[in-house]
């Protein structure tokens, strides 16, 4: 591997020098935002050798680097030895290099490595040479610009290299062209006349540079279709030439752009933009305010070769702005602007409207019109006085304000600024606008009346009343002493209501108790004002009320309940209440009164009661005075009981589809539903003799929506044109109930229910066919039949309709030996029955047209050779072609050959032959005809020429379209003629075709196309040249596109889910109407399944739908679809939808229980199935407090009438009740589980079975027993007696160990005072210091509880300024506390949160010793802190 990244390398030819380097390196840069810093040199390597090119860019981070040859990109696709990549280095670098593996001669040349940031550009190019004969590579024609100057470098490659020169017109570029031609040497410039005299051409400097570079300075028209020829020649006299053609273009000049001052609104404008001067062809577009003219202004373009105009009919408004004309050509583009303006009369854009102001807030009122000129906006208002209009500002005063934009500003909105106001808009232009509106003022809230007292019973229901006046919005809020009420935590209920004055708040205490006596106040306010209201409430008490109110048992007409009553009661009777839980009013409530007996426990066996009905019951005691509070209301629910009732007002009618009936019907009456009514059965049977049906076959269950509106369905699958019996019954969770009087009602007609069957189709000629079929069995033709249609079809083509009467049709004028798709149905009056499965058949054969192209050219001197294309359309089964060739000059016959159909490519549909034998110079003319089975067809045209010596090159393959599908491959053939024998070239849009992954070049100078795309479609050029002239092939390549993905519309339902999405339309004329659709889903992540089978027939034009029934309910789905057509198969449309309906939910509280001794029974109707029918039940159970958890078996004795014949458990969701069989007085956990298609809901419930006695049991747990309160209690006790002993005994303990410590202090400084004059000489040294203070702390942890620490004062003791130290205390700002030595005060020692300590046991530097100490007790009191 050799690298090129700047070093020397053994395999180079020479090493580089630095001027060299600079002279060589050519730097590309709009913007300096990074460099090169370092990159590849010139190299010479030998074939065969790996090379790497390298190139570190630093700074910011390119874009994009691309790599260059020649100034051709290269790419990893170029060659499959060419490896691109692209790092980062460790400085932060981008590094990028070009790997060639086993290098050729050819890979040899200029290279670049170009790195691109946005606008920005820095590159680096050098030459890498290759061993090997010199040889200059293609290039198209040069574009440039007239007046530009234009470089051309010369591709070559090989090495070495003697010299590079260019030729012009043939003759040398040489030093000696001094005026046209010149020629820098060393950097000498040469001047010699040509010939001895000036050439005629205008002088213009052009200079080649010692890298074959050629620079053309400034050319011109004139210089167009010049060609420059690169000759480039090795040491050992081998050479290569090559031309370069030059192509001058005039860039365009436009004119200048008028139109007319005074344009107003509808009238018709013409904005033209007419060309100057410029080479065709000429591109024009328009820009209206720099972008592309919206299609909803309707502005016309036209456009010529020499002028473009746009064409507005009724000018607006909105086609006001700035048209750009811009004007293109291959190599410059120019633009005019001009600015078009109208007169348009004012138009509202911001109507006034009435408004309603706020009583002293700001406000503001809208008015405001477009038009041009900008209108002027004018404000009146209606004076009340005068009933005269004058503007506002006389009227209002200073407090109103009308801006330049047409709004009316109020500083302070009074009662005066209501009233009528006029906003006149104008500009001069058409009729003014004018517009009235109302301004009206809103008010304050207002009480009449401020406060009130109020007196109530203890259990009565008191509402207050507060009544607002004001204008709206009006808040309310109630307070009860003073503080905010919230209905949502107490027993309070709030209601507001509207009125004409303003707003009524009522405040309702459902049971008032010793401490609802209290002042309420009622709070109103709006924007405008507050107010209070205020009312003294005070409660009377009546007797106390019963307790533990519960529910013995329960059936479907009757309920027991029972309550105890204590002896202070003093009730003498019991009042109970039962009401219906949906209609809770206790004022309607029924009422029962029980005479008080000496029991504890009192009983009453209520009856009488509705089925299936939610209840809550209450007892109040009573005397003489008055009733005792209700006590807290039990709700049960009575068992269900099957419909009493038929549904009521059936009627039957038919619809507008046959073989359907449309049922209404009313509910049963309410007091006959005994439960929950489910749905209902509609049972319709035919009255037909002969067919035996059973009643329930035809039956349709219909689950309701809504239990008391008016019902209704379609019954459909039902016979056409066939009377039935209908009737309808409601059914719940107990059974179904009686039917109704069955309705008699006849199904309508319709279309046939099936197609007709033994199609059969055959060609009758060229153009035509037959079709028969047998009929459709006459009980299938639903009525009266008419006839049959007949639906026939090219492949990929519309559909096409012909009807016939009987069983058999002639189809005419169809395409010659064709085939086609044919299906037949009948229809009748009420339509088209179901189509037979589709037959193919095809037309028979004829004669072919001409063959479509021909070509003649001279192969040799006595040899001429035709080719020609086969007939576009064949008419059958092309069998062989007939040549005919005659002297031009001679009247006889001509000579005829056949030559059989050859089995070509489907690309390659060009056919040639030889016509040898022919004399040299004279002129023949040759035609061909085509032949099939039925005939020899017509002539093609004739085409004249004759044999020649001198054999000028020539391309017999006829181009012309090829239509190809996306990635597929085409094989173009490029066959020619020529002596010498012409060397061929392929273009792609008038671009050499050289190396490409996707192109292949074929030994026959063919080219084959792999893997084929949009990119690679265009004009297709086979130029093939000798020295007596050249010739050339076009074919133009259209590649067809896959199918768009369609775009999916899901509307999921219960069970099912509707898939819609529109007919694609696709821009391949050949497959308009040939696009099959394949439909597949799958629930969740489950497997994809196919919706219908894989054979499918084409599929009418038009909106597409599918319904995928049977599904699961409230379930997640995946549905894709694709399209195919005869090019492939469409990426799929995907969308994900769910079914309709949710998991079950579960009630929260344990409302739906009840128990006796042996079971818990659970009421299943309390569990909402979320829309989807709840298909399992799972019970499981364990004792309070254990682990282990039991599966139980529903044992509630279900009897769902075997005579109703129909399994409602298996429809509708299972039974009504779940019972499960426990042991007495026991409490449990049950764990109940509703299962259906959307998921699950589980919950847990504790619930305890009764005594044998009927008694319940107390609560679940025992931690509130008062035994273990007393214990608990007398625990705490203790603990809290030893604690305060113990701080006692401490607190003792510090005072006498403070009181020694102190003494110790004393009597050790007495016995040193005479060290005291020692250091007197350290007097002045201390003089200014601050004083230092210590005082000793007795030993204490730092206490956990802030509160209980105790504030210490202690004595501070003033250490002497000349004391010294080993180490320094802390300054009295800073005291902390310190502990106390943990040892008696014989050896006394200081802790300071220091080493001090430690030196203050030392015999040489106790600190203590040498201090002057004077016990000074100070008044500082401090809390001890703790670290």
């Amino acid at each position: 591997m050799c690298h090129l990244n700047g070093c020397e390398s053994d395999k180079l030819h020479k090493p580089i020098d630095n001027r060299k380097d600079q002279r060589n390196a050519f730097h590309r840069q709009r913007r300096s935002i990074a460099m090169l810093s370092q990159h590849f040199s010139e190299a010479t390597v030998m074939p065969g050798v790996d090379v790497n090119l390298q190139c570190v860019a630093s700074g910011p981070h390119p874009g994009r680097f691309v790599w260059e040859r020649d100034g051709i990109v290269i790419s990893s696709n170029t060659d499959s030895r060419y490896a691109i990549g692209q790092t980062i280095s460790p400085d932060g670098g981008v590094v990028t290099h070009l790997n060639i593996s086993h290098i050729r001669v050819d890979d040899g040349g200029r290279y670049a490595c170009v790195a691109h940031h946005g606008d920005s550009i820095i590159s680096h190019e050098d030459r890498i040479n290759v061993y090997g004969p010199p040889y200059i590579r293609t290039l198209p024609p040069i574009k440039v610009q007239s007046g530009q100057s234009v470089t051309l470098k010369c591709p070559y490659y090989g090495y070495p290299i003697r010299e590079i020169t260019w030729e012009y017109r043939g003759k040398e570029i040489t030093p000696e062209q001094t005026n046209r031609y010149k020629r820098y040497v060393n950097k000498t410039k040469l001047s010699i006349e040509i010939y001895g005299r000036k050439p005629k051409l205008r002088k213009r400097d052009v200079t080649v540079n010692n890298d074959g570079i050629l620079n053309l300075n400034k050319v011109s028209k004139a210089d167009n279709g010049a060609s420059y020829a690169c000759i480039v020649r090795s040491p050992s006299g081998e050479m290569a030439k090559r031309s370069f053609d030059l192509q001058v273009v005039e860039a365009p000049q436009l004119e200048e752009i008028l139109l007319a001052s005074d344009l107003q609104e509808g009238q018709i404008v013409q904005i033209h933009c007419n060309l100057k001067s410029g080479d065709s062809p000429v591109y024009y577009s328009w820009l209206k305010d720099g972008k592309k003219i919206p299609p909803n202004l309707k502005i016309v373009e036209r456009s010529l070769e020499v002028f473009s105009v746009l064409i507005i009919k009724n000018v607006s408004l909105d086609h006001c702005g700035t048209y750009t004309c811009v004007a293109a050509n291959h190599v410059a583009k120019v633009n005019r602007t001009v600015n078009l303006y109208i007169k348009v009369a004012p138009k509202w854009s911001e109507e006034p409207q009435n408004t309603s102001l706020l009583l002293g807030r700001n406000g503001y009122v809208s008015c405001k019109a477009n038009g041009y000129p900008q209108p002027q906006t004018h404000w009146l208002k209606k004076d009340v006085v005068s009933e005269t209009w004058r503007p506002v500002l006389e009227v209002a005063g200073g407090g109103v304000l009308s801006l330049s934009n047409g709004s009316l500003i109020f500083d302070s909105v009074s009662l005066s600024d209501a009233g009528l106001y006029t906003c006149h808009v104008e500009n001069g232009v058409g009729e003014a606008l004018s517009k009235t509106v109302w301004i009206s003022v809103n008010k304050p809230v207002t009480f009449d009346v401020t406060s009130r007292n109020l007196t109530a019973k203890l259990g009565q229901q008191v509402t207050i009343e507060c009544m607002a006046k004001g204008d709206d919005p009006i808040r309310m809020m109630w307070t009860r002493n003073g503080k905010p009420i919230n209905p949502l935590t107490q027993r309070v209920k709030i209601s507001e209501m509207k009125t004409e004055e303003g707003m009524t708040s009522v405040l309702e205490l459902l049971q008032t108790e010793t401490s609802d006596g209290a002042l309420y106040q009622c709070k109103a306010g709006n924007p405008y004002g507050a107010d209070v209201y205020s009312v003294f409430l005070t409660i009377l008490e009546p007797p106390l009320p019963p307790s533990d109110l519960s529910v013995d048992s329960v059936k479907s007409r009757a309920v027991r309940l029972s309550w105890i009553d204590s002896a202070r009661s003093l009730a003498q009777y019991y009042s109970i209440q039962i009401t219906n839980t949906q209609r809770l009013s206790w004022s309607t409530a029924r009422t029962i009164n029980v005479t008080r007996s000496d029991a504890i426990r009192h009983t009453i066996d209520v009856e009488q009661l509705q089925a299936a009905t939610g209840y809550s019951a209450r007892v109040a005691g009573g005397n003489q005075a008055d009733l005792s509070p209700y006590s807290v209301p039990v709700r049960f629910t009575t068992a269900e009981e099957a419909p009493s009732s038929p549904p009521l007002s059936v009627q039957l009618e038919q619809t507008s589809s046959p073989g359907e009936l449309l049922a209404r019907w009313l509910p049963p009456p309410s007091d006959s539903h005994n439960g929950m009514i489910l749905g209902y059965r509609v049972r319709a049977v035919p009255q037909l003799s002969g067919i035996k049906e059973s009643p329930e076959s035809n039956d349709k269950i219909i689950k309701t929506t809504s239990v008391y509106s008016k019902q209704e369905s379609d019954i459909t699958g039902l016979l056409k044109g066939v009377r039935y019996a209908v009737s309808v019954a409601a059914f719940n969770g107990a059974g179904n109930g009686p039917f109704s009087i069955p309705l008699f009602e006849d199904t309508r007609e319709g279309a046939p229910e099936e197609g007709p069957t033994s199609v059969e189709c055959g060609g009758v000629t060229s153009s035509a066919l037959r079709v028969s079929w047998q009929p459709i069995p006459h009980h299938k033709q639903a009525g009266s039949l008419i006839g049959y249609t007949v639906l026939y079809a090219a492949q990929g083509r519309q559909w096409q309709n012909a009807t016939a009467p009987v069983t058999e049709i002639r189809l005419q004028g169809l395409n010659k030996y064709t085939n086609y798709t044919v299906k037949v149905a009948g229809f009748s009056n009420y339509g088209v029955g179901p189509f037979s499965y589709p037959i193919i058949c095809s037309t028979m054969q004829d004669v072919p047209e001409a063959p479509s192209e021909i070509k003649l050219l001279s192969q040799s001197s006595n040899t001429l050779l035709v080719s020609w294309k086969k007939p576009r359309q064949p008419n059958g089964k092309l069998l062989h072609y007939t040549v005919y060739c005659k002297s031009t000059a001679s009247n006889d016959g001509p000579e005829s050959h056949r030559i059989d159909v050859q089995e070509s490519s489907p690309f390659e549909e060009t056919q040639s032959l030889e016509l040898k034998g022919l004399q040299e110079g004279k002129q023949y003319d040759v035609w061909v005809t085509a032949s099939t089975s039925v005939g020899e067809g017509p002539e093609s045209r004739r085409v004249t020429d004759a044999p020649q010596q001198r054999v000028v090159a020539g391309v017999s393959s006829l181009g012309g379209e090829v239509v190809v599908p996306v990635r597929g491959s085409l094989v173009l053939a490029c066959k020619s003629v020529g002596v010498p024998p012409p060397r061929t070239v392929w273009y792609h849009n008038h671009y050499i075709i050289t190396h490409h992954p996707r192109y292949t070049r074929n030994k026959d100078d063919s080219l084959l196309i792999k893997n084929i795309d949009q990119s690679l479609s265009g004009n297709y050029t086979c130029l093939a040249k000798n020295l007596y002239g050249s010739d050339s092939v076009v074919y133009s390549v259209k590649v067809l596109p896959l199918p768009d993905p369609p775009t999916l519309r899901a509307t999921p339902f219960k069970d099912s889910i509707v898939i819609e999405w529109d007919e694609l339309k696709t821009s391949n004329d050949t497959l308009t109407y040939g696009i099959n659709y394949n439909l597949t889903w799958r629930e969740g992540d489950g497997v994809w399944q196919e919706a219908w089978p894989v054979v499918q027939e084409i599929r009418l034009p038009g909106i597409q739908q599918h319904t995928l029934s049977g599904l699961k309910c409230g379930t997640k789905y995946s549905v894709r679809v694709t399209a195919t057509d005869n090019v492939g198969t469409s990426a799929p449309a995907h969308v994900d939808v769910t079914t309709l309906g949710g998991a079950p939910v579960s009630p929260p509280t344990t409302d739906w229980l009840w128990s006796n001794a042996t079971h818990i029974y659970i009421q299943l109707s309390g569990w909402d199935d979320g829309g989807c029918d709840i298909t399992k039940w799972d019970v499981d159970y364990r004792p309070l407090g254990s682990n282990l958890w039991h599966r139980a078996d529903n044992r509630a004795a279900i009897d769902v009438a075997h005579h109703w014949g129909y399994d409602y458990r298996s429809s509708m969701g299972g039974p009504s009740n779940y019972a499960v069989v426990l042991q007495p007085a026991t409490w449990y956990q049950l764990r109940v589980t509703a299962i259906n298609d959307a998921g699950k809901a589980t919950t847990l419930y504790t619930y305890a079975t009764k005594t044998l006695e009927g008694q319940e049991i107390g609560p679940p747990s025992d931690l509130l027993d008062l035994n273990m309160l007393v214990i608990i209690c007398s625990s705490v006790l203790l603990v809290v007696c030893l604690l305060a002993f113990i701080c006692i005994l401490v607190k003792r303990h510090r005072q006498t160990y403070s009181s020694q410590y102190r003494h110790s202090i004393a009597d050790e400084v007495k016995s040193r005072n005479e060290s005291v004059a020692s250091h007197s000489e350290h007097k002045d040294r201390y003089a200014h210091t601050p004083r230092i203070y210590t005082s000793p702390v007795h030993p204490r942890k730092p206490s956990k509880n802030a509160s209980n620490e105790t504030v210490l004062c202690i004595e501070m003791f003033e250490i002497s300024p000349y004391a010294e130290f080993a180490l320094g205390f802390r300054t009295f700002d800073h005291v902390e506390n310190q502990d106390l030595p943990s040892r008696l005060p014989g050896r006394p020692r200081f802790d300071t949160e220091t080493s001090f300590a430690n030196r203050s046991e030392s015999d040489d530097s106790d600190s203590t010793s040498k201090a002057t100490v004077s016990v000074m007790p100070r008044r500082h009191c401090r809390t001890p802190h703790h670290r």
